[in-house]
């Protein structure tokens, strides 16, 4: 699991760059060793929750819509007191997120992002850490490691206050989707409401940040 963290830590420190971020940790790593241990026969895409969700999806989208909807009135409202517009920018610029085609740059930060890492923290890492320790302790420790290293890009990015307000509440949001995989065995809700809360943060950064 540390192969999350540090694949984030190299990608933005040693390369700085979004890109080279996303290929370390969504595809090498989070894409990656799930699928190496699928290819070996040695798990089952039900191991990672890739199955029906028992309730359907509808609760999936009304809570991902309320997530939207809370997450990015909450940059809206108070976006002068928790962003420094102009530095944000500028360390953007240096990872490159302005020259990557705005498509796919949502693409990979939205669908890319919640669905891949969903795959690795509540689908594999999860999937394992159940197995030799209980339920709410595997969920702990799969959230720990999930939300250590949005500090790095939080505390790089935003005020010490809001990062630590930030990491506390990736945390939680890891809890929450943690807890909702042990309770349906499916990633559907996971992967559904994260990608909601991504799509909130993207149309925030393009609004009041890129635009």
């Amino acid at each position: 699991m540390a192969a999350g963290p540090f694949a984030v830590a190299s990608g933005l420190l040693l390369f700085r760059s979004v890109l080279a971020t996303f290929i370390l940790f969504h595809g090498v790593v989070c894409l990656g060793i799930p699928l190496m241990l699928l290819l070996k026969g040695r798990a089952s895409p039900g191991d990672y929750g890739l199955k029906k969700d028992p309730g359907g999806p509808w609760k999936a989208l009304i809570t991902g819509a309320a997530l939207f909807l809370a997450v990015f009135l909450f940059f809206a409202t108070l976006k002068d007191r928790i962003w420094n517009m102009e530095e944000i920018t500028t360390v953007l610029e240096g990872w490159g997120a302005g020259s990557m085609n705005p498509i796919a740059f949502s693409l990979m930060m939205v669908v890319g992002n919640a669905f891949l890492e969903e795959l690795f923290w509540r689908g594999y890492a999860l999937g394992r850490l159940v197995r030799v320790t209980s339920g709410r302790r595997a969920v702990l420790i799969s959230a720990a490691f999930y939300s250590s290293y949005h500090g790095l890009t939080t505390g790089i990015l935003f005020s010490i206050p809001f990062a630590i307000l930030s990491v506390a509440a990736i945390f939680a949001a890891g809890v929450y989707w943690g807890g909702k995989r042990l309770e349906t065995g499916s990633l559907l809700f996971p992967v559904v409401t994260h990608l909601f809360v991504d799509l909130a943060i993207i149309a925030a950064y393009f609004i009041f940040i890129s635009g």
